[in-house]
């Protein structure tokens, strides 16, 4: 099982993360075949150029020349690691014929054309999630070797109750080799699904019925990876955390009374968390995040990510306030220029940043990133749409093909006919003005937390050294 790395993605997200999710797919087939783990981004690295790319293929060479085996299975998790995933298979044909190859994760899921190709070197481009359909290809091969032409499989879904635990093991070797002195920062998943349908997210691809582990289970996985890796950090990677009362609120007394002594990282909604869960949070390593989006009712109407936009702002504002007063570190993402966007939507945002912004001693951190292209979301399937109706103009709509920086051309479109040119970056000009605000509107606390995980730049400021003092460190 083998995740290909990505190219032509020279600079962003540099963090090399373990793929957990590869590794809960592994530990589902472990139990029924033998299963090797591999991660290119980590073992081999990115390729930014056709010379990385060269050296990238002769590694890749090596070491499927150096293992037996019956299937490779490639992650393509998102379109960013879409050529290296054919590179990786490629190589894989050439070397074995007979071999099978898979492909699944979001890009097939979205775009399975993308996968049949004149050489046939896939044989499975999977929908979905990969768990039981991929045991049946497995259990099938035996006797019928590879298919004639490419099968695109729509996948059937993993229920909650045969949910499997992380196998670690799998890791060891992996591990001692790339992480000698532990893996600081781990992201991890306790539930699977999504029941919104926001226009940006890939994620409705899936199921979107949520399932998760029992509290109990949940709780004893976070402390055995915390344990085994010796982390400072988990973040916990669901789609959708804690969507459900009782569970979210048996987690989080199951949480309260560990006390544990890593951090711990979640998204969840507004809507998600109440007073009694933030009593739980108090005293407790934690950063809350939540996928705000926008401060425009408008614009959260046509990104479908609520069907009451004043009610959802209403609410993140009183929960906000309420993490802030009991000193709970949380942060607010944004996506700016998503197509419809106008400077009156704009003004609309920055008007309910502003009035965040009134506070004193707020924990609320501010992280505002552009909107970025990916296929298979609702916005992808109906761009004609946003063409027509706001003068939207997509003009890098397979960014994953190109040999140049893919991050770039996933964000080169124009949003309306209201902010084009110049005015496409009117988003960032309006950040840069408030960038002051931000700081001083801070806990020392926050501020601190802020400089040292998201804004490298704020050491520089004075008020660093003053948030040092303020805290009593030495």
């Amino acid at each position: 099982m083998v995740y290909p790395s990505c190219f032509y993605y020279p600079n962003y997200m540099s963090r090399l993360e373990l793929k957990t999710s590869q590794l809960l797919l592994a530990s589902y087939l472990a139990r029924y075949f033998p299963v090797e783990y591999a991660d290119f981004e980590i073992s081999i690295g990115r390729a930014n150029s056709e010379l990385q790319v060269k050296r990238y293929t002769r590694q890749v060479r090596k070491f499927l020349e150096e293992r037996e085996f019956d299937i490779l299975a490639i992650s393509c998790w998102t379109s960013l690691s879409y050529q290296a995933t054919l590179v990786t298979a490629r190589i894989c044909r050439e070397l074995y014929p007979d071999r099978l190859i898979v492909v699944g994760g979001y890009h097939p899921s979205a775009r399975p054309q993308d996968f049949i190709t004149d050489d046939k070197v896939v044989d499975y481009v999977l929908l979905g999630e990969g768990e039981l359909t991929l045991k049946d290809i497995a259990d099938d091969f035996g006797h019928s070797g590879r298919p004639a032409g490419t099968v695109i499989a729509p996948c059937k879904t993993l229920p909650g109750e045969q949910f499997v635990d992380y196998d670690w093991t799998l890791l060891d070797g992996f591990v001692s080799t790339h992480f000698p002195d532990g893996i600081p920062s781990l992201y991890l998943y306790l539930s699977r699904g999504c029941p919104f349908g926001c226009t940006f997210c890939m994620e409705p691809l899936k199921e979107r019925k949520w399932r998760a582990y029992p509290p109990e289970t949940a709780i004893n996985i976070l402390q055995t990876a915390a344990n085994r890796f010796k982390a400072y950090s988990i973040a916990i990677s669901d789609a959708c955390f804690g969507m459900r009362t009782s569970w979210r609120k048996e987690f989080l007394k199951l949480l309260e009374k560990l006390k544990p002594e890593y951090w711990l990282i979640f998204e969840t909604r507004p809507e998600y968390l109440d007073a009694e869960d933030i009593k739980m949070l108090c005293g407790l390593k934690v950063e809350v995040q939540f996928g705000i989006e926008s401060g425009s009712a408008d614009m959260l109407s046509l990104m479908k990510k609520t069907r009451q936009p004043r009610r959802f702002l209403d609410r993140f504002s009183d929960i906000s306030r309420m993490l802030s007063e009991h000193d709970i570190l949380h942060r607010a993402n944004l996506i700016f220029n998503h197509p419809g966007e106008t400077r009156q939507t704009l003004r609309e945002t920055f008007d309910f940043i502003d009035h965040e912004l009134e506070r004193r001693d707020s924990t609320l951190i501010w992280a505002p990133h552009g909107y970025m292209h990916f296929p298979g979301c609702e916005l992808d399937r109906n761009m004609e749409f946003y063409c027509d109706k706001f003068g939207s103009r997509f003009i890098s709509t397979d960014w994953w093909k190109g040999t140049t920086d893919q991050y770039e051309n996933s964000l080169k479109f124009i949003p309306s006919t209201d902010l084009e040119g110049n005015d496409t970056d009117m988003w960032r000009r309006m950040i840069a003005e408030r960038e002051e605000k931000f700081k001083t509107t801070l806990s020392p606390r926050a501020f601190r937390f802020a400089a040292n995980k998201y804004r490298q730049d704020w050491k520089n400021d004075a008020r660093y050294e003053e948030s040092k003092k303020a805290l009593g460190l030495s």
